[in-house]
């Protein structure tokens, strides 16, 4: 698959192009991210250091809720809904069900997730066919409603791989987050055209690093995870979109590619994952 930019489309972008970039998965709705940042200082921060989207990813249905209510405050803020599998302990309800699914009517530009599978934090195996349960919910909306999907797979990276096939979506709406699994599925993956978020656990020698360098530059995103915590320089620093750029500056290194080029490209990237375009 050809790169979405030929050099010469990326360098006339780039004369007119301030440099952006987005943060695909954030925890936004958290309520701990919630008291670690103030929403309106941080938008307004993030904005003025070049942030265009962050994808606000929810964990449970009362998140689910609140990232409504702040996606409508900010423009900046794109919904994700789901419920995580460390919180899929009970069988899914029927009113679980009508509230997500009229969540996502409402907001027709919108992510599912994060959604998937844990068989990594989560040992408890009674919990696993719940998590399915869950997981291929998700999917069938994804399906029904054209949404993008942002997929949790730890310990579970063959199980997903295999339920991912028994669902027709398109693989520009299917993003792995934060992939650290074996490379035979990474390669799966990799012939499959999906996404990859790439968070700031590059910068500490992370073998996340290995998507970095084995995907292709078309199928890149960029996440904080925010409000992971990460160390940096010997410092730690708590995940949020501020710390997209230094990410950006290493992907740079890897593709040895100009940031301002990379930037271009993770940019239609995203609108290309969240049909933008």
């Amino acid at each position: 698959m050809r790169e979405l930019f030929t050099r010469k489309d990326i360098n006339d972008v780039i004369e007119v192009h301030q440099m952006k970039f987005h943060d695909a998965h954030c925890h936004i709705p958290n309520k701990s991210f919630l008291k670690d940042f103030d929403i309106d200082e941080s938008i307004t921060k993030w904005t003025k250091m070049g942030m265009e989207f962050v994808v606000g990813v929810s964990t449970k249905l009362t998140e689910c809720q609140k990232i409504v209510e702040l996606s409508k405050k900010y423009y900046e803020i794109i919904p994700s809904f789901g419920i995580h599998p460390w919180g899929c302990k009970k069988p899914l309800t029927e009113e679980i069900k009508t509230k997500i699914r009229t969540l996502v009517e409402d907001n027709p530009i919108s992510v599912i997730g994060e959604i998937g599978l844990d068989r990594h934090f989560i040992k408890k195996v009674e919990y696993y066919p719940i998590q399915e349960e869950y997981f291929r919910f998700f999917l069938e909306l994804s399906v029904e409603y054209k949404r993008p999907v942002n997929i949790h797979l730890k310990g579970a990276e063959e199980e997903v791989s295999n339920i991912l096939t028994d669902y027709d979506i398109p693989s520009h709406n299917t993003n792995i987050h934060w992939f650290s699994g074996p490379n035979q599925i990474l390669d799966e993956f990799i012939e499959r055209d999906y996404f990859f978020s790439i968070n700031p656990s590059i910068l500490s020698g992370s073998p996340h690093i290995t998507v970095l360098q084995k995907a292709s530059m078309n199928r890149i995103l960029t996440e904080s995870d925010g409000n992971v915590k990460y160390t940096i320089d010997d410092a730690r620093i708590i995940g949020s979109p501020a710390i997209i750029p230094k990410t950006i500056d290493k992907i740079a290194e890897i593709k040895n590619e100009s940031k301002e080029v990379i930037s271009v490209q993770l940019q239609t990237n995203l609108r290309r994952y969240l049909n933008l375009n």
